[in-house]
């Protein structure tokens, strides 16, 4: 492994969010010396693990890159348990530095996102708004359906109680799911028919 890169992913494991996006310690790391390279390899390492790979991303971005689309399906699992929550976003009210920036992938993250929505897990929040995320006792799975919803422009299903938030959020889900699933059909029947229309054109000649 280069020094470069070994140096570089071994600051990004010592180092977190907040110290990279709070206490400006990503200024200091994307001055180094061959930093997009390095961050570059990290970010499309196939063995790295999400964390790793999102920290890199990000600072790609504060380098003026443009988000990879191949990133989409690392953001998306690393929303479960990667970083604290409060990075991504407080369901029905904002979002994060990281939630921004998974919402900009757009539909591509729906797949990934939606199959989350009935993951129960408490989310783990930071800072002034942790009261009402304990209050509301909001889940993963309120989280996926909040970044979902951004990213369609469509109404978050909020409410104070967790239970009464289950039954939209399932609906959306299956909502979603019909959809996504109709919409592979469709692009396997798209594809079987391009391969059928070259054969005939092949015969024909």
């Amino acid at each position: 492994m280069a020094v470069g890169l070994g140096t570089m992913r071994e600051e990004l494991t010592e180092t977190s969010v907040d110290k990279l996006f709070t206490y400006g310690e990503a200024d200091r790391l994307i001055a180094r010396p061959k930093a997009q390279e390095d961050l570059e390899k990290i970010a499309k390492s196939e063995r790295g693990d999400h964390r790793l790979r999102v920290l890199a991303h990000e600072l790609l971005l504060l380098l003026g890159k443009d988000p990879d689309p191949k990133m989409v399906r690392i953001y998306c699992e690393a929303v479960p348990g990667a970083f604290m929550h409060n990075w991504w976003g407080l369901p029905g009210h904002h979002l994060g530095r990281l939630g921004e920036n998974l919402v900009r992938f757009g539909e591509a993250a729906l797949p990934y996102l939606v199959t989350e929505f009935d993951d129960p897990d408490q989310i783990r929040y930071l800072g002034a708004e942790a009261a009402i995320c304990r209050e509301r006792k909001y889940s993963v799975g309120d989280l996926m359906a909040w970044l979902a919803c951004r990213i369609l422009d469509r109404p978050f299903p909020d409410g104070v109680d967790p239970d009464v938030r289950m039954a939209p959020r399932m609906q959306l889900r299956d909502e979603l799911a019909a959809k996504l699933s109709s919409e592979k059909s469709e692009r396997k029947a798209a594809v079987e028919e391009k391969k059928k229309e070259r054969k005939r054109k092949r015969a024909s000649k």
